[in-house]
């Protein structure tokens, strides 16, 4: 039987654990932490299914924005000048993608990868618990320029199925009454019917059981990879913090840290981290059924169970820095002033922080490297828990053909 290891724990590598072993590889998943979707961004993610919420990260409305960023004058948004030269390299790429040509590109391509990932998801989804939820999206516009974009946007995007609606501020509460108790105006909203909600880390640990009891995946956590050996151009072995695990075929899967580890073996892949933060706290009864995006403030809001999970900030720094207080005091704070009656703010507040791998495109990197044996799916940026199912799929089909091209 072809072998066959993957590296990273986190929704990424278990939906590709998952689509390998169907493929009939013999799969193995390595993970630093004790047990899946602990360590990195599917842990505390902001648990929207956004199938139709592809808008690439690169934008006009983002390149005009920069210097707000880079003065600190946008609380969701910030940005520290990095004088490295893959930072320079990433960020002179992400401004190329910044056109609406290619913004517009970049946003459809993901869409149609979401698109694929929302039918294979419905096929798991129903073998496994974890709060999943089909109640719709609404992003929230707080001025008439942004609804319009938006309007635009979801035109474009209705020509491949999204179905998706412009509301006036009454429609949107008679929609989702929580919007009553909204701390702030808003001049419209676009509802995305079709968008879902389910807790990662839930997802994962089910998808565990799945892949232990149908097809005998084996798993090796509390191992930390530290870097990729490679002799001729091919993958040897695998160097962790414990020692050398023989390996010929593997699949980079390590989210923000796929970029240092590929480079241990002369591998680039131009990611870049955007941190983010999440809180989740007991949702009261006015907590929304629906998920609730706030775009100007860069926030969203999911009920996941009896949990309401709120998550937020772009923070571009060196890579993979660790938790602020202030940074996550933002998100308190702005979550209480969106939705005051939505959730137990003043009760037990589970803090979370992790980070996003960006592609100057948002679009995400998946298939074989310059290095035989060794395979990279990473790259998702804000929508790994979104896409997962589709580069999954992806991802297997190129291992298969790496095998019969080898």
């Amino acid at each position: 039987m072809r072998e066959i290891t993957v590296l990273g724990a986190g929704v990424v590598g278990m939906t590709s654990a998952y689509a390998l072993a169907r493929k009939g590889f013999a799969v193995t998943v390595i993970d630093a932490a004790e047990s899946p979707a602990e360590a990195g961004a599917s842990f505390g993610n902001g648990s929207q299914l956004s199938y139709f919420y592809t808008d690439a990260m690169a934008s006009p409305s983002m390149a005009a924005s920069l210097p707000k960023y880079l003065l600190g004058r946008d609380p969701a948004f910030r940005i520290e000048v990095i004088l490295s030269p893959r930072f320079l390299e990433w960020g002179l790429r992400f401004l190329a993608n910044s056109t609406q040509a290619r913004f517009e590109r970049n946003t459809i391509d993901v869409l149609k990868l979401a698109m694929h990932s929302r039918r294979d998801f419905a096929e798991l989804s129903g073998r496994i618990a974890f709060d999943h939820s089909r109640t719709g999206k609404l992003n929230l516009y707080s001025s008439k320029e942004g609804l319009e974009k938006a309007r635009q946007l979801s035109d474009l995007k209705n020509r491949f199925g999204a179905d998706q609606a412009m509301l006036t501020p009454d429609e949107a509460i008679a929609r989702e009454p929580a919007l009553a108790h909204y701390g702030h105006s808003f001049v419209g909203a676009l509802w995305s019917p079709y968008d879902e909600s389910g807790d990662s880390h839930l997802f994962c640990l089910g998808l565990r059981s799945i892949l232990e009891s149908d097809f005998g995946v084996q798993f090796k956590f509390n191992t930390r990879i530290i870097g990729i050996n490679a002799k001729s151009g091919r993958l040897t072995s695998l160097a962790t913090e414990e020692g050398e695990i023989q390996c010929c075929q593997a699949v980079l899967c390590l989210g923000s840290w796929t970029a240092p580890i590929a480079r241990s073996a002369g591998v680039h892949v131009p990611i870049w981290p955007v941190q983010g933060y999440s809180m989740t706290v007991a949702a009261t009864a006015h907590a929304p059924t629906a998920n609730i995006t706030d775009v100007s403030r860069k926030t969203v809001f999911c009920r996941i169970g009896n949990r309401l999970r709120v998550a937020g900030l772009a923070d571009i720094r060196r890579d993979n820095v660790g938790f602020r207080k202030d940074r996550f005091r933002t998100l308190y704070e702005m979550a209480r002033g969106i939705l005051p009656k939505a959730g137990q703010y003043d009760d037990e507040v589970n803090a979370w922080t992790g980070s996003r791998p960006v592609t100057p495109n948002s679009r995400p990197i998946v298939g074989p490297s310059k290095v035989n044996g060794l395979l990279v799916n990473c790259g998702h940026g804000t929508l790994g828990w979104t896409l997962s199912m589709a580069t999954a799929k992806v991802l297997a089909e190129s291992a298969v053909n790496s095998f019969s091209g080898s």
